[in-house]
């Protein structure tokens, strides 16, 4: 009876809890341990400064209605930095500006009056990559917000750091946090067929992102010969015999795309037996994560059926971080900043 009573208890006290949880900013830089690129002074070592960040909502995985407790900003790699105390106030508010229209001038970018979340106050930057001083929190820079914010539902979010000193003099300082780039990973399928040189074309794609281009690199192909590009929407699919559609051809050269609905580019290849294929991208955030299947078909003489193809390459298009910063040097409350489109610190949001 009384383990039943407590079940219930434990249960009712758990239903009572309310739930929490974080968001990873750019969310495709979640289970990226360690991003492209790094900063050494956003958001906090850029000595006495202002600071802001917009971060746009459609990327913004914290649930509608949901606090924001702390922020967090994560460690490039194992990089070593020297912890500062910094005075400093943090605020957050709406606006309708994006990673592409943010303004220079700080006050233009505010939908409505920010809520201060911190400060001004102490804020004590820990060490990192200190193995006589280890942060607590491993590999992030957590700052507890005073006062929780709740995003403001269709607007996009903008943090701002107003740094008003440090114990370096009020200087900048070197402190090395992640950057994330865009994320396009590509898979490459099973080996195409040998053609009559006895080499195999190869195709392999380029990282992109919308807005970009997509080059698609093939090699190993017949020489001086006509290649044909085949791309289709959608993954790879399992190699299957080509001979209904090239008759003769190799019991080797198997189809690795979808053939319903494919988009043709043709070439010559170079002396070389090789030729960058490439396409250009429209600058639309929906490409994000749309993969793209391709595979090369190449005429040779020589060989059966007088067609040889590639590997199958299938490509995941990228996008930029939907993050801007404006910053400036030497005010806390300088009125106008430099613009930095996409920076994408990658950033951590606790809610709950």
């Amino acid at each position: 009876m009384f383990a039943r009573f407590l079940a219930v208890s434990c249960l009712s006290l758990a239903a009572a809890l309310p739930s929490q949880g974080t968001a990873v900013f750019p969310s495709d830089h979640a289970a990226v341990v360690n991003g492209d690129s790094y900063t050494d002074w956003f958001p906090y070592a850029y000595g006495v400064s202002r600071v802001m960040a917009i971060y746009e909502a459609w990327d913004l995985t914290v649930p509608a209605g949901r606090q924001i407790t702390r922020i967090g900003f994560r460690q490039e790699d194992t990089w070593f930095s020297a912890g500062k105390l910094l005075q400093i106030q943090v605020l957050m508010g709406p606006t309708d500006k994006t990673a592409e229209d943010a303004d220079s001038t700080y006050a233009n970018n505010y939908f409505a009056a920010p809520t201060s979340v911190f400060g001004p106050g102490v804020f004590a930057l820990p060490d990192l990559g200190n193995p006589a001083n280890p942060n607590p929190d491993g590999n992030m820079v957590w700052l507890s917000l005073t006062t929780p914010y709740t995003p403001v539902a269709g607007k996009n979010l903008l943090v701002e750091f107003r740094v008003l000193g440090n114990n370096a003099g009020g200087a900048a300082f070197p402190y090395y946090l992640d950057v994330a780039g865009f994320e396009s990973p590509i898979v490459s399928g099973p080996a195409g067929c040998a053609h009559s040189g006895n080499q195999v074309p190869q195709l392999s794609s380029r990282e992109t992102r919308a807005g970009g281009y997509w080059y698609c690199d093939l090699a190993g192909a017949p020489a001086n010969q006509l290649a044909v590009w085949c791309i289709n929407l959608g993954p790879l699919q399992t190699p299957f015999p080509l001979q209904n559609l090239v008759p003769g051809i190799g019991a080797a050269c198997n189809g690795q795309i979808s053939l319903g609905g494919v988009i043709t580019v043709a070439a010559i290849t170079s002396g070389a037996g090789s030729n960058t294929f490439y396409l250009s991208l429209p600058n639309d955030r929906y490409l994000n994560d749309m993969i793209l299947s391709s595979q090369a078909a190449c005429l040779d003489f020589f060989s059966p059926g007088g067609v040889v193809v590639s590997n199958g390459d299938q490509l995941q298009v990228g996008i930029d971080p939907a993050m801007t910063v404006i910053y400036s040097q030497g005010s806390a409350t300088a009125a106008s900043g430099w613009v930095w489109p996409h920076h994408g610190a990658v950033t951590s949001f606790a809610w709950q």
